[in-house]
């Protein structure tokens, strides 16, 4: 039985459409606030954006250009002299964050390079702080510390003073004295934490408010340190989420010959550092390329089967990122033409919409917008005859990967796409690491078009926004004055509430003679959509309140002529007890569909994830995580479920009358008593329920259609009114 959570009852009063009730599933933008050093969420050291002048890298694009001038720095020092040929230093970032004060997965992957043994080639040079707390007795949150790792034994090298781990200045530090101080034939860098992405970045510091390193921040310490460097990074890697995007390697082709990234989540035990070291020991000669191979090897190695499915890694050569750059640009360019047509837009959103994307996107639990690459690429691919070079020009890029089967097409790098559009200041950050003018303005049409109530204004929009006097200058985005600029842009997004106008019908939304809900959407309507859902609710047993069931894509549709028709035959996904869960699509394909639904684990609120078989609707629990934080960082790998753990179902409800005052219900604590979770696909018991459909249309507003109801009788036959 669904109960009324004590205590939780919230004061709001929704003033919107009784069909409208389910916009409880939003949640806020998940990004914190930009700090004064350009991070995604935090305070910042102090320093001012307008300090952040030097970068290793300048992009221009004048008007109508068909090529990018991209120009980069070159190392500043000269090689000093003594160095051991086939030698190797890899500088280790460890931004230590909840994963090590809740976890201690520092401490265990501290453990894995000293157990490695090693050589006397290979030395792993590491800085740990940004943790509230260590979970060993070496490291202290009070400082920095600094520690060489070599042939099994770790050594304090000189701890410093503490200082933000998501601050530029704190990075370039790091490496500008590992570099000094560690000469070598070869040089790595690792940057070890949460990841968020090209939005939120790299390395939330727990200690100073998750202030993280943006993609700018990053460009800026890499900068500072590359003029007394004298040759490339062999490879930069992230043992993080989501950083393997095109802009996070725009930024590092300056820096470093390969990169190695994952386009998913990582689980909390990241990277198999024991193999990393134990492979450059034996082969201290090898490449970023032949180490990015063995080390994506290692990690699948060590991965367990409740992890792999949707595993990714990969091995970028960041000397390719150039061609891709160009390809991409007028790729770009095509798209941004094509979408000035409205029929157009809308089926290249449809195509997106279905490709593969990583983290979370989804209404309940939030936004990463880290879209496939080369998905993107080919759902645009049929107004867009520069398509083939991009995809020519990214697989020669991305070098190897693995990928686990639930990521079978990804293509090795990721990309912003506004899945849906989040705040201003999402949309500021991405303009000043967007790696060219006719994406930005694109992706500024998607939002003009989400924020505009009806009409066609998005269509007369201009791709100038983003020119001044001719000439688009990546290197400006640096400054605070073009800082500002961006944020006053996009403010526009703000103080828009969802309710798309765009979605207008032939035939409204209405029960027919035989018993099915259906609408059909006029010409208007069906260029501006992009995807249906079923939305269900259960009326509470006082008949007070509408309890949300989620979202179901149980739903007939045919884009040609605009009909569609609930398809929904009663199932949904139960707890072996029988109760059903609160159901949100985190992604659907032809294969399969993640459902979230958000849950108390043990007492702690998060969401459980569970993948559906489109061919025999089996369900495999994936396991608890908990999606975005409000600082950007995705939580890294899920919790299985085991034997014991107490599981209540969650819910959100609004009250039955016009006022639609929203209330948490929860249902009965289940204790599981398998090994696994066995969540069954089954059919809603008797009683009464609404259902609604939920339109998205191509700039990722949505709309209620109106309800109604529907009773299912005892032997599981549905009757709508």
């Amino acid at each position: 039985m669904i109960t009324q959570r004590i205590g939780k009852r919230l004061g709001r009063v929704l003033t919107m459409a009784v069909a409208s009730i389910a916009l409880a599933a939003c949640v806020t933008s998940p990004y914190g606030t930009v700090g004064t050093g350009g991070g995604a969420g935090g305070s910042g050291s102090g320093q001012s954006l307008s300090d952040m002048v030097q970068s290793g890298l300048s992009i221009q694009a004048e008007r109508g250009s068909e090529e990018l001038d991209i120009q980069r720095a070159q190392p500043g020092a000269k090689e000093p002299s003594g160095i051991e040929q086939d030698s190797w230093t890899v500088l280790v970032y460890i931004c230590g964050s909840n994963l090590e004060s809740q976890n201690a997965a520092a401490t265990k992957d501290l453990n894995e390079m000293i157990k490695a043994g090693g050589s006397n080639k290979v030395r792993f040079v590491v800085e740990t702080g940004g943790a509230s707390s260590w979970r060993n007795n070496t490291v202290s949150a009070r400082k920095l510390g600094r520690y060489l790792i070599q042939n099994g034994q770790l050594s304090d090298v000189g701890s410093i003073t503490t200082s933000n781990m998501g601050d530029a200045e704190t990075l370039a530090d790091f490496v500008t004295w590992g570099v000094k101080n560690y000469p070598a034939d070869h040089f790595g860098l690792i940057l070890w934490d949460h990841g968020g992405g090209s939005i939120s970045g790299v390395c939330f510091d727990e200690r100073n408010n998750n202030d993280s390193l943006s993609l700018r921040e990053l460009d800026e310490a890499l900068a500072t340190s590359f003029k007394t460097m004298w040759e490339k990074f062999e490879f930069v890697g992230f043992d993080a989420c989501l950083m393997s995007t095109l802009e996070t390697a725009n930024v590092l082709a300056t820096y470093s010959d390969y990169m190695i990234a994952s386009q998913e989540s990582e689980p909390a035990n990241g990277w198999e550092y024991t193999s990393i070291v134990r492979y450059l020991a034996q082969n201290p000669a090898a490449t970023g390329d032949q180490l990015g191979r063995s080390l994506c090897d290692s990690y699948l190695a060590s991965l367990d089967s409740s992890t792999r499915g949707f595993a990714t890694l990969s091995v970028v050569d960041l000397n390719q990122i150039d061609q891709l750059m160009q390809d991409f640009y007028r790729f770009s360019q095509e798209m941004y033409a094509s979408g000035s047509d409205q029929s157009t837009l809308a089926a290249m959103s449809r195509g997106i919409q279905k490709v593969d994307n990583y983290g979370c996107n989804n209404r309940r639990e939030g936004y990463t917008n880290m879209v496939d690459l080369g998905g993107l690429v080919d759902a645009c691919a049929s107004v867009t005859p520069s398509a083939s070079d991009v995809q020519r020009s990214l697989h020669d890029a991305v070098i190897y990967q693995i990928r686990g089967t639930y990521h079978a097409g990804a293509t090795g790098l990721s990309t912003y796409y506004p899945l849906r559009v989040n705040t201003s200041q999402e949309l500021a950050i991405f303009q000043t690491v967007a790696v060219n003018p006719s994406y930005l303005s694109y992706v500024d049409r998607l939002a003009h078009g989400a924020t505009y109530n009806g009409g066609s204004q998005y269509q007369q929009y201009s791709g100038d926004t983003f020119f001044e006097d001719n000439l688009w200058n990546w290197l400006l985005g640096n400054t605070q004055e073009v800082q500002q600029q961006a944020e006053d842009h996009w403010e526009y997004v703000d103080d828009h509430e969802d309710s798309s106008q765009l979605i207008t019908f032939a035939n409204e939304p209405q029960v027919d003679e035989y018993g099915t809900f259906w609408f059909q959407l006029d010409q208007h309507g069906i260029d501006n959509a992009s995807v249906v859902s079923g939305v269900v609710y259960e009326k509470s047993e006082d008949g007070a309140d509408l309890i949300s069931l989620g979202e179901t894509y149980d739903i007939y549709g045919n884009w040609d002529t605009g009909e569609f028709a609930d398809d929904f035959n009663g199932g949904w996904l139960s707890l072996p007890d029988g109760q059903n869960l609160n159901l949100s699509v985190e992604s659907a394909t032809d294969d399969y569909i993640v459902y979230t639904s958000p849950i108390e684990l043990n007492g702690t609120e998060c969401y459980l994830r569970m993948r559906q078989s489109m061919t025999d609707d089996a369900v495999v629990v994936e396991g608890a995580w908990n999606g975005v934080s409000e600082s950007g960082a995705v939580d890294r790998g899920v919790t299985k479920i085991k034997r014991g753990d107490v599981i209540v179902p969650l819910y959100k409800a609004y009250s039955a009358d016009q006022n639609l005052t929203e209330t948490a219900y929860e249902g009965n604590p289940y204790t599981v008593t398998s090994s696994s979770l066995n969540v069954t696909y089954s059919y809603l018991p008797d009683g009464v329920y609404l259902y609604c459909f939920c339109i998205e249309d191509a700039f990722g507003d949505y709309y209620f259609t109106g309800s109604t109801q529907f009773e299912i009788d005892v032997d599981g036959t549905i009757y709508f009114d």
